[in-house]
């Protein structure tokens, strides 16, 4: 890999890892405010930072495959709904394996860390958290949609550079 390749993944990857950061921040700190009601402490800046990063590099990997490329000629609504499908149904999958793992972890036999998997699982939750990361999916798609219609790199320049006036 040459390095001019390097820089321009690195750049990506930390652009993303920066819009993830922003919005999976966002829904945590909601998340961390709505529980100190309770009297319930989270701490949020570390998952916020790490699922960031996660979310960033699988993005990076998903949109080199064919299979997120797959409507590449449908309408841009088509291409954005698709993509964020495939994000949030990919972070569904994620998210029961580690849940399983660590059932697995505390009970050492697969039966059992299934079955405490299912007693465990708060439904209403998951489904929200699911939710709130589908939305920052979708933001992500369609600003990704617009840079592509402005042109490349349009839309940073729109929102990072001095104004010329």
């Amino acid at each position: 890999m040459s390095m001019e390749k390097f820089k321009e993944e690195m750049k990506k990857v930390g652009s993303l890892s920066l819009f993830f950061f922003i919005g999976f921040g966002y829904i945590l700190v909601m998340m961390k405010l709505f529980l100190e009601e309770y009297n319930i402490d989270a701490y949020v800046l570390s998952k916020a930072i790490i699922s960031a990063l996660v979310c960033a590099k699988a993005v990076a990997i998903m949109d080199m495959t064919p299979l997120l490329n797959r409507y590449s000629e449908s309408p841009r609504y088509i291409r954005v709904l698709y993509k964020t499908f495939l994000y949030t149904f990919a972070v569904f999958i994620i998210a029961v394996i580690e849940d399983l793992f660590h059932a697995y972890h505390e009970t050492k036999v697969i039966g059992e860390a299934i079955k405490l998997f299912l007693e465990t699982r708060h439904f209403s939750h998951f489904l929200a958290v699911t939710m709130s990361i589908s939305i920052i999916f979708l933001i992500h798609n369609i600003f990704q949609e617009i840079d592509l219609y402005l042109g490349k790199g349009t839309l940073s320049k729109l929102f990072f550079a001095k104004p010329n006036n």
